[in-house]
């Protein structure tokens, strides 16, 4: 800054020529100097918010990454779940995707890999006789002309040895029944002789109905066991010479689902009893409903006790379901994953343990997609743990259903150290706080559910998983997936019914065939309504023989 009382004298050259006094060179100058101030002023102030705006920009840019790490994670799940293997289990972690899995040939090259189904050279499986199935004798003879000798004309003589041979046919067909009722007339004039007697009427499941009672447990098999449209079961008949309509099978069914409220109702009724549970539920359309919109989302719940598996169709996936369900003051443990519904069961009215499924905890490492190189190994090494733990525990189970003994007290407490391993880890890693936030998601949730998680250790007869109601939700699955749910209420309620039922009998191995055709006939008997007596139709109730004779061949479906 230059001041009036400073010395001025500065030399022509050094100065911009002003065509004045040295004051007004003084004035230009201190104004120049003054604007060059505010001009730095107004740069740092826009470099000030540069810099803000970089670290901003910075901040988002980190955030945006993460977004996109997130992102791509999600993309390679939905792709694994779209596309990829269904199957949760994994490669050995030791074995490198390369290393051949056959034993190395003599002149120490190794082998191709083990290729999948019969080997060759190996000897096949013995072929089975069939015995069980019903047996139809063919004989097959020479012709008349084929018995003379061509020279002599002797007759060839036949012998007592034989060649048989074996296969299985498969016969289906269409039968039209024609029921010709005799009549009597009277014989003497007594009056209980008198007039026409004419035979009984066949018992028929729908009055004045066409189908019969076989043609209908055949109908209830292919939709509910084998996840067949009826439209599919429609053309299958017409393939067979017959024309059978939609409306035709629909208001049989209707009137069907009557008849099998009272038996599920009573199946129902028997999976409350018990000590023990599986729970679960999945989605299940519901068409054509009013008021309302055309579809609704409602819900299938499933519960599986030792004798019964039951099934509720309920508009909500809300937890008030299982509270309904379960009487006031009822005690014992519910296997069940981690939907927050579940824990409405945890009020003072019940005295219920929640014991949270070891499968969906471990497909929480099975599902992690790694954005670093040390992700895959640490969610290897957590399957790896959860693995041991479940095949140790598997052979505890074993040991304990077989009696108590020393070999089930080693396998306990080696259960109980494997579990006590698992809780020190996830501890550590949590204090740690080098996780990634998708690894410290999963062992937060892990921390949560621990008391459920360990139920297990105390109950030894409680599994790991929850694995029985996920294998008895499949049909509805696949019925899901092949006529997409039901058209009406009705046609819901039968559902249920008859999933119940079969998922039942499934578990009781009974054949469902021989069990569906028994109750219809006793409802055609009952004049088209459930029978009176439904003590004679619940498995659990059966004896030993009656057991036997309904028992499934092979596999029931």
């Amino acid at each position: 800054m230059i001041s009036a009382s400073e010395n001025a004298a500065v030399e022509s050259a050094e100065l911009r020529p002003l065509g004045g006094s040295d004051r007004r060179a003084a004035h230009y100058y201190r104004a120049q100097h003054a604007r060059a101030v505010q001009r730095g002023e107004c740069l740092q102030q826009k470099a000030q918010a540069a810099e803000r705006i970089i670290v901003q920009l910075l901040v988002l840019i980190g955030w945006l990454v993460q977004q996109i790490r997130d992102l791509q994670r999600q993309l390679a799940w939905l792709r694994q779940q779209q596309f990829g293997r269904k199957s949760e289990s994994r490669p050995n972690p030791e074995r490198s995707p390369t290393q051949p899995t056959g034993p190395p040939s003599a002149a120490g090259a190794p082998c191709p890999k083990r290729r999948r189904g019969q080997q060759p050279g190996a000897k096949g499986p013995q072929r089975q006789v069939r015995s069980d199935l019903p047996e139809q004798i063919i004989p097959h003879t020479l012709e008349p002309g084929q018995l003379v000798c061509p020279d002599c004309g002797k007759v060839r003589p036949e012998l007592s040895l034989r060649e048989e041979s074996h296969e299985i046919g498969w016969e289906v067909r269409l039968v039209r029944r024609r029921h010709v009722r005799f009549r009597y007339g009277p014989s003497c004039q007594c009056p209980p002789g008198r007039g026409i007697r004419t035979a009984a009427k066949p018992a028929k499941l729908i009055p004045k109905g066409l189908l019969a009672v076989d043609f209908w447990v055949e109908v209830l098999l292919k939709k509910f066991a084998f996840a067949q449209p009826l439209q599919r079961t429609i053309r299958e008949v017409a393939a067979h010479g017959m024309h059978l309509s939609g409306g035709t099978l629909s208001g049989g069914l209707k009137k069907i689902s009557a008849m099998m409220q009272p038996l599920a109702a009573q199946f129902v009724w028997q999976s409350r009893q018990g000590v023990h549970w599986h729970l679960d539920e999945t989605r299940w359309p519901m068409f054509g409903l009013s008021p309302g919109p055309g579809r609704q989302l409602w819900w299938f719940w499933v519960v599986v006790s030792p004798e019964v598996t039951a099934f509720l169709l309920e508009p909500t996936r809300s937890g008030q379901v299982a509270r309904d369900f379960f009487p006031k003051g009822t005690r014992g443990i519910v296997s069940v994953d981690r939907y927050a519904g579940y824990f409405a069961l945890r009020g003072p009215d019940w005295s219920l343990q929640l014991a949270y499924c070891w499968s969906h905890q471990r497909r929480d490492f099975v599902n992690v997609v790694a954005s670093a190189d040390r992700g895959p190994g640490w969610a290897d090494q957590w399957v790896e743990l959860i693995n041991q733990l479940f095949g140790t525990n598997a052979r505890r189970r074993q040991a304990w259903f077989q009696g108590p003994s020393a070999v089930f007290g080693a396998l306990d407490q080696e259960v109980r150290q494997q579990v006590k391993q698992i809780k020190e880890r996830m501890d550590l890693e949590l204090a740690r706080g080098e996780l990634r936030p998708e690894q410290e998601k999963i062992l937060q949730s892990m921390r949560r559910h621990w008391t459920g998680l360990c139920v297990f250790v105390e109950h030894p007869p409680v599994p790991m998983d929850n694995n029985a109601a996920e294998r008895a939700q499949r049909p509805l699955a696949v019925g899901r997936k092949n006529f997409y749910g039901s058209g009406a209420e009705w046609s819901g309620e039968l559902a249920c019914a008859c999933f119940t039922l079969l998922a039942t009998l499934r578990q009781h191995r009974l054949c469902p065939r021989q069990y569906f055709q028994a109750y219809l006939e006793a409802c055609a008997r009952a004049g088209g309504r459930a029978p009176a007596n439904l003590e004679e139709f619940l498995p659990w109730k059966w004896s030993a023989q009656k057991r036997a004779a309904c028992q499934a061949k092979g596999r029931p479906p």
